[in-house]
């Protein structure tokens, strides 16, 4: 597993982001103005209809009959049926508030061309119209023009609906238009204000999708630096298992050859001498294995924990007992410090005796003659506390944390650097931790606590 560079990731993320954002806003725009647009003509598709539909067709056709000439158009502004027409016309505009124009229009079948009548911008008569687009598959039916221009280049919105007369025969049209720059600007106010909205929204699904992405990268990278980390303290172990399983197996390989090119030159103090060695080196490699193979079952949760009720203080002093001899051959003072008798605790009382066995030897390994060692022991509310204080060598900073990681030892350190990591599994196991104090030169304090019974 490699790491990742989380910065140029999450900034390709935001990159991408930003143009779907940007891609949905753009897409957005152009779609809802496509909506409205449609609804627009329809609506002035509907208002064509029913303004067409009170227009008499028999009474429009008489007016136009009685004036067919665009010279005529002051008689015809003064007939009371153009008149009527007109109001019915600017009524329907103040009425839809539209900011559009109204006209009538009728097709010259002999030009082919279709003539304005009536309008509500102007007064006209049988003016020629600018431009037709659109007309022709509607002016009998009525139907929905959409976007055209005129001659000047205004764009514009229509719709017509067909003036008939009783026997439903189309004699004429009305035409209604809107500026599409008027329906823009209006339009433009509801659509700005949804895509806000979906902005709102789109950021603060890209601010959720930003931080899982970062959250997901970051997880990944510390797994992978934590996979390179083991790896190379497996390495490590490896060196150092290989370091210090060598060297007793060449001395109990040189004194076993030894005493074979020996044997009848070696009198008996010489070969009790070399068999004593050899059993110290073969000691050396069982601690080895046995502490490996203890480490893999606690950490696999091969082992099990055999709870029982015990005395916390009397398995520390037993255990404390057990290391005065050696304490006292380097010269060292191993006291203990009982402010409570008879605490009882719930644990698992062979794995507890090998936390304190392994915090002592810790403790003498670092200490040199004339040096403390304090094993203390007492309630703390609810708890019930160990500490094995004393005054060595102490531990150094970069070490500091990383002293109960498997495979971890010091530098110039003998053994294996199990003893911490088999501490801290047997303490995991029983759901609470052992924690440590030092300062290099002034020596080092482990501790932990267990529930009270």
């Amino acid at each position: 597993m490699k790491t990742v560079n989380i910065n140029r990731i999450l900034m390709y993320t935001m990159i991408a982001l930003i143009a779907i954002a940007t891609y949905m806003t753009i897409n957005s725009y152009y779609t809802q103005l496509a909506i409205y647009e449609e609804k627009e003509i329809f609506k002035l598709d509907c208002i064509a209809r029913a303004v067409a539909y009170k227009i008499s067709g028999e009474e429009y056709t008489e007016l136009i009959d009685k004036y067919p000439s665009k010279t005529l158009k002051d008689e015809a502004f003064r007939d009371t049926s153009y008149q009527k027409i007109y109001q019915q016309l600017t009524g329907a505009v103040k009425m839809t508030m539209l900011p559009s124009e109204m006209y009538t229009l009728t097709k010259d079948d002999s030009s082919n061309k279709y003539i304005t009548t009536i309008a509500t911008d102007s007064y006209q008569w049988l003016q020629e119209l600018p431009t037709s687009a659109g007309l022709d598959p509607v002016y009998n039916s009525g139907g929905m023009i959409g976007r055209f221009k005129t001659g000047d280049g205004t764009q514009y919105i229509g719709a017509v609906g067909p003036i008939q007369n009783s026997n439903m025969q189309t004699v004429g049209a009305l035409q209604v238009n809107e500026t599409f720059d008027s329906f823009l600007m209006r339009a433009r106010e509801q659509i700005y204000r949804n895509i806000v909205i979906s902005l709102i929204f789109i950021s603060i699904v890209a601010i959720l999708m930003f931080i899982s992405v970062k959250s997901i990268l970051t997880r990944q990278n510390k797994l992978a630096l934590e996979k390179i980390e083991l790896e190379n303290m497996r390495r490590e172990l490896l060196a150092n298992v290989s370091h210090d399983i060598r060297t007793p197996l060449f001395s109990i390989h040189g004194y076993v050859e030894t005493m074979l090119m020996k044997k009848d030159s070696l009198d008996k103090d010489q070969m009790t001498k070399y068999l004593e060695t050899t059993l110290q080196g073969t000691q050396r490699l069982k601690t080895m294995v046995d502490e490996l193979f203890e480490l893999s079952k606690l950490e696999s949760k091969e082992r099990k924990l055999n709870l029982e009720i015990f005395d916390l203080a009397e398995v520390v002093q037993d255990t404390t007992s057990g290391f005065q001899v050696e304490a006292n051959q380097k010269g060292i003072q191993l006291k203990t410090e009982m402010n409570d008798r008879g605490i009882k605790v719930n644990g698992d009382i062979a794995l507890i005796d090998r936390v304190v066995n392994n915090l002592l030897s810790n403790a003498i390994k670092h200490c040199k003659n004339g040096d403390q060692i304090l094993v203390h022991v007492s309630k703390s509310g609810q708890h019930a506390l160990v500490s094995v204080k004393d005054s060595g060598s102490g531990i150094s900073p970069e070490d500091l944390p990383h002293i109960f990681n498997r495979f971890h030892k010091g530098k110039a350190e003998p053994g294996t650097g199990l003893g911490l990591a088999i501490v801290k599994s047997i303490m995991d196991l029983h759901g609470t931790s052992c924690t440590v104090e030092s300062k290099t030169g002034e020596g080092s304090s482990f501790s932990f606590r267990l529930p009270l019974a």
